[in-house]
C-alpha cells in the first residue's frame, strides 16, 4: 500500500526533541476479603508486568490498612489489554518464592486500560540499523510474549567510513507491539536475508521502551552516536580516588569516585543526570564487604537502552558511617553529611563535568544505613534529589520512618526492597509496613508509577543481594525513556515534514529535491550530512508499507 499523506497530528508537532516516557493510566484494584489468617495476605497476579507478568512468585501484595478491603493503586501502560487474579498467599520471609498455601479467589478478570489522549504518537518504532548484511532483516514481538514479526529494513545512507566493508545505513519504521503501538518495550533481532548470521549471536535479543533508536556496535542509543563511542570509564584511580575536605564534616576528608558515561568524551554536547551513591568503597571496587559491580550493571542497561546515560559519584563512608547515615530524629548527624553532598561535593560535579542539575536529575541510591540515609535524602530535602532507591533500609531506627509514615507524601520517585532471608530476614516486615504506609497516604503512592517494592527471594543483606536487585532500581529511577530523544521525529514524521503542513506526502518529497537553497530539512538521515540520501530516506518513508512482512 501507498502512503500519500501521513498526517502528522499536534501531539507529533510538540515533540521537539522530547523522548515520549510510555503513557500510563493509575488502576486501583481492590478486593473485599476477611478469610486471612495471621500469615497469610491477598495478592494480585497479572498478565501485565506490573501485575507479576503471570509469575506468581512475583504478584504483588495488596494494602491491608483498611482491612477486610486489600487495595493497591497501580501506574499500568495506557492503550493495553490485560487479565488478572485474586490470590489468597502464605506472605511471611521465605514464603513468596512457594506456591505453598496459594489459594485462587474467584475467577480471571479482563481488563484494559483506555488509551491516552493523544492516541499513541508516533505510531510505532524507528530502528536505524548500521551494519553489513544486505538486507538486514529485523524481528520484534513484545518483550517476552507472542510471534515475532520480521521486515526487511530499507537503506538509507552509507555507513561509517570507518564501519567496516560494505557497511550501511538501514531503517525499519512503524515497529511496535501486535497492534504497532508506541511506547512499549520491545525486544528485538537482527538476521541476515537467510537467517544464518544473527545480531544479537544466540537467543539474545535488544529490549528498549524507546521509540526512535540507532543500534551500532551492538549497542542502542537514542541519539545518533559518533562513529566510535568510548566504553563509560573512571574518572578516578582506584587506588588513590580524589577528595574533598568538608566544612560540613567538621573538616573531615572525604573520597569520592565518578564514574563517565559511554560516549562521554566523543559527545561532547551531551548532559548527564547524576547519581550518588553511598558507601563509595563497594560501588565499582571490591570493599571490605564485596561490590555492587555498579559499572558493569550501568553499563550493560545504557547499552540495552533500559537506563539513561549517567554521571555515578561514589561516596566513601568512614569510621563515621553510622553518624553520617543516620537521622538526627535518630541521634545520627544525617543533616551535615547530606549538606555536605548538597552544598559541597554536588556544586563541585557540576562544575566539572556535564551534568543535569535538576531535582529530577539527580539521585540518590543506599543501602542498610545507606538505605536509610537515601530516604532522609529524598524525604527532607527534596527539591535537591528526587529519584530515591532505599535498598534493606535498616528500618528498626524507628524515629525517622516513623516520621516518614506520618507526614505528606513527597515528590520524588522511590525504589525500596529487602530481602527475605538472614538476620531479622533482612527487615522484611519493616520493608513492607513502610511500603504500606506510602501507599495509603491521601494522596498516596503509586505502585510501578512513583513507587518499586520488590523482594529479593532468598537473598541476605550483603552486596552480593544488592548487585542483584540494582538493575531493577536503575531501570525504574532513571530509565531510557526519560532522556531526551532527537530521534523522534524521524519516528513521528515530524522531521520529514517540510514544507510544515502537518502531513508528510509527495510535497515535502518535492520540496526536499527540488525546492529553493534551504527549504528542505537537511539531514533526515541522521547521518551527519545532508545529501542525496535524505531524499531517499524521505521516498522510503512515504513507502513504508509496501516493505515485505515475514
Amino acid at each position: 500500500m501507498r502512503h500519500r499523506g501521513i498526517k502528522i497530528g499536534m501531539a507529533a508537532a510538540m515533540l521537539g526533541g522530547q523522548a515520549l516516557a510510555q503513557d500510563r493510566q493509575s488502576v486501583p484494584l481492590q478486593l473485599n476479603y476477611n478469610q486471612t489468617q495471621v500469615g497469610q495476605s491477598v495478592f494480585v497476579l497479572g498478565s501485565l508486568p506490573e501485575l507479576g507478568g503471570g509469575d506468581i512468585t512475583k504478584s504483588v501484595k495488596l494494602e491491608p490498612t483498611q482491612w477486610p478491603l486489600w487495595k493497591s493503586t497501580f501506574s499500568l501502560p495506557a492503550g493495553r489489554d490485560y487479565t488478572y487474579q485474586f490470590y489468597r498467599r502464605s506472605d511471611g520471609p521465605g514464603m513468596l518464592g512457594s506456591t505453598v498455601g496459594t489459594v485462587a479467589i474467584g475467577s480471571v478478570i479482563a481488563a484494559s486500560t483506555p488509551p491516552s489522549v493523544p492516541a499513541a504518537t508516533p505510531l510505532g518504532k524507528a530502528v536505524v540499523y548500521l551494519s553489513a548484511l544486505v538486507p538486514p532483516v529485523i524481528s520484534w514481538r513484545d518483550v517476552g510474549s507472542g510471534a515475532y514479526q520480521s521486515r526487511a529494513m530499507t537503506a538509507i545512507g552509507p555507513g561509517r567510513s570507518g564501519g567496516g566493508a560494505g557497511e550501511r545505513r538501514w531503517v525499519a519504521w512503524e515497529l511496535g507491539g501486535s497492534g504497532g503501538e508506541a511506547r512499549r518495550t520491545i525486544e528485538f533481532y537482527f538476521t541476515n536475508a537467510a537467517g544464518a548470521v544473527r545480531d544479537p549471536a544466540g537467543t539474545a535479543t535488544y529490549s528498549t521502551a524507546l521509540d526512535a533508536m540507532v543500534v551500532q556496535d551492538a549497542q542502542v542509543f537514542g541519539y545518533s552516536p559518533g562513529s566510535v563511542v568510548g566504553a563509560y570509564r573512571r574518572d578516578y584511580t582506584p587506588s588513590s580516588p580524589p577528595a574533598l575536605i568538608s566544612t560540613n564534616l567538621n573538616n573531615e576528608s572525604r573520597r569520592y569516585r565518578v564514574l563517565l558515561p559511554r560516549g562521554y568524551d566523543q559527545h561532547t554536547s551531551r548532559r548527564y543526570p547524576v547519581l550518588y551513591m553511598h558507601d563509595g568503597q563497594n560501588v565499582f571496587e571490591v570493599g571490605p564487604f564485596g561490590s555492587w559491580n555498579a559499572h558493569t550493571t550501568f553499563a550493560d542497561l545504557v547499552r540495552r537502552a533500559q537506563m539513561r546515560e549517567a554521571i555515578i559519584v561514589g561516596v566513601d563512608n568512614t569510621s563515621n558511617r553510622f553518624t553520617n547515615y543516620v537521622a538526627p530524629d535518630d541521634g545520627g548527624q544525617a543533616d551535615r553529611y547530606v549538606r555536605f553532598i548538597r552544598d559541597e561535593l554536588k556544586p563541585y560535579i557540576d562544575s566539572h563535568y556535564r551534568t543535569l542539575t535538576g531535582t529530577d536529575d539527580t539521585g540518590a541510591i543506599g543501602s542498610s544505613l545507606g538505605g536509610v540515609v537515601s530516604l532522609y535524602m529524598g524525604w527532607d530535602f527534596t527539591a535537591t534529589f528526587g529519584r530515591i532507591g532505599a535498598m534493606s533500609g535498616s528500618w528498626q531506627l524507628t524515629n525517622f520512618p516513623t516520621r516518614v509514615m506520618s507526614q505528606p507524601k513527597r515528590a520524588i520517585r522511590l525504589y525500596m526492597d529487602s530481602g527475605d532471608s538472614g538476620t531479622s530476614s533482612d527487615n522484611y516486615w519493616l520493608s513492607f509496613n513502610l511500603r504500606d504506609n506510602l501507599l495509603a497516604k491521601t494522596p498516596g503512592y503509586l505502585l510501578e508509577g512513583d513507587l518499586r517494592h520488590r523482594v529479593g527471594l532468598g537473598q541476605q543483606h550483603n552486596e552480593a543481594a544488592w548487585a542483584a536487585r540494582l538493575p531493577e532500581a536503575l531501570r525504574f529511577l532513571f530509565p531510557a525513556t526519560e532522556g531526551d530523544n532527537p530521534l523522534i521525529g524521524l519516528a513521528s514524521g515530524q522531521s520529514l515534514d517540510i514544507n510544515g503542513d502537518g502531513v508528510v506526502d509527495i510535497e515535502d518529497l518535492h520540496r526536499q529535491v527540488g525546492g529553493p537553497p534551504g527549504t528542505g530539512n537537511g539531514d533526515l538521515n541522521q547521518d551527519g550530512s545532508t545529501d542525496a540520501w535524505d531524499a531517499v530516506t524521505l521516498a522510503a518513508y512515504l513507502r513504508r508499507g509496501e516493505a515485505t512482512s515475514r
